[in-house]
């Protein structure tokens, strides 16, 4: 029998997810506790955070458009959040007919990682994105 390992595993209460903004703006995941502060560094040490974009047609996000996607971090749940890494991923219309394929961003957790992180999703020249979702997802 094989000795596998449970690291990496997925746990659904570790997803935070969000609709997109119906115009152009910034939504924001639910803060989500790591249950650990940079001291702890141990804890987070090959923790992954994965960041998921959904298909946008050309309605959602027109030629022009993009979305994009900052994980952030913060001490508190309610507020001071910053971004951990800038942009992590970028949703661009394609150039003739606008939308924008599936995709997936993998970031592992830096040592100086605040214990609360969230995903902040901003449109820019796009349309009316909130039928779709972002999801943020720890990997542990």
């Amino acid at each position: 029998m094989s000795n596998e390992s449970t690291f990496r595993k997925q746990d659904a209460e570790l997803n935070e997810v969000i609709a997109l903004p119906d115009a152009d703006g910034t939504v924001y995941t639910t803060g989500h506790d790591l249950g650990a502060v940079p001291a702890d560094d141990a804890r987070l040490a090959g923790m992954e955070l994965e960041v998921r974009a959904p298909v946008l047609d050309g309605t959602a996000l027109p030629v022009g458009g993009t979305v994009v996607y900052v994980v952030q971090h913060s001490t508190a749940l309610a507020s001071g959040y910053a971004s951990l890494y800038g942009t992590v991923l970028t949703q661009s219309a394609a150039a003739s007919v606008g939308g924008a394929a599936a995709a997936t961003k993998r970031v592992r957790l830096p040592s100086d990682c605040n214990r609360y992180v969230r995903l902040a999703a901003t449109s820019a020249s796009a349309g009316d994105c909130s039928d779709s979702d972002a999801e943020l997802r720890l990997l542990t």
